[in-house]
């Protein structure tokens, strides 16, 4: 059988100096090897060249384990995360018209959900599209200006089988609510989500494919992720995936 759809990224590019959330490491890249360097230590013609990387594992678009934002030692990490929890059927919901540094409830997905005649099932990938990525990257407000769900909001996609759902900004939780309530619910219920997301106007209203795998860093917090959305003719599969 062949499936056709068109694909999305959904991930910001890795670079020298690139936001990221305040008091996490900066992101930097050197080179390693040169191929002039490599000719010479080889001696044959042949050549290579390698580059050094060290960021946070939550600077780049990324996935947060459970492990993340609860004290439990045994709480799942990155490398434990299912991977049928990272390729799902998804939704999602256009929540650009929510202001930076405030919070939306579940009244304002149940009205998005009703505008597009979406539901949430089981299994559900959501993303929700904030704007907060065009109109913030590249300024000092795009860490910190993002605006969050609320407790409620967050228990309410868990409740209707939401496994995994991602926003386009540093963080699902307002910078100025300290008491990070989209978080300390995914702690409890054991749900994670991602954060750093791009390109998801192009998604808004619609149901399609979600795919993101997180590297297997052992008891990693965190993993940077290559997320993918598959636009289908006609109505997406439903993913039934078991690890």
């Amino acid at each position: 059988m062949i499936i056709k759809g068109r694909m999305i990224d959904l991930s910001q590019e890795i670079y020298n100096g690139m936001p990221v959330y305040p008091g996490h490491a900066k992101t930097v890249i050197w080179q390693h090897m040169s191929h002039d360097e490599a000719e010479r230590n080889i001696g044959t013609g042949f050549s290579y060249q390698t580059s050094g990387i060290m960021m946070c594992d939550h600077g780049p678009t990324h996935i947060d384990p459970v492990s993340h934002f609860i004290r439990d030692p045994e709480a799942e990490s990155v490398d434990e995360i299912p991977l049928s929890r990272c390729i799902t059927s998804a939704i999602c919901l256009d929540v650009s018209d929510v202001k930076p540094q405030t919070q939306f409830g579940s009244d304002k997905i149940k009205a998005e959900l009703k505008r597009w005649n979406l539901d949430i099932r089981k299994g559900d990938t959501v993303l929700f599209y904030t704007k907060h990525y065009e109109r913030f990257y590249g300024q000092p407000e795009y860490a910190t200006h993002q605006p969050g769900l609320t407790r409620e909001a967050t228990e309410f996609i868990i409740d209707q089988g939401c496994v995994n759902f991602g926003v386009d900004n540093t963080s699902p939780d307002m910078w100025l609510d300290k008491t990070y309530p989209c978080h300390s619910v995914c702690g409890e219920r054991g749900v994670t989500h991602m954060e750093n997301l791009c390109n998801l106007d192009k998604l808004v209203g619609k149901r399609f494919t979600f795919m993101a795998l997180p590297l297997r860093i052992r008891k990693g917090t965190g993993s940077p992720i290559r997320p993918v959305a598959i636009l289908h003719e006609g109505e997406p599969p439903q993913w039934e995936l078991s690890d």
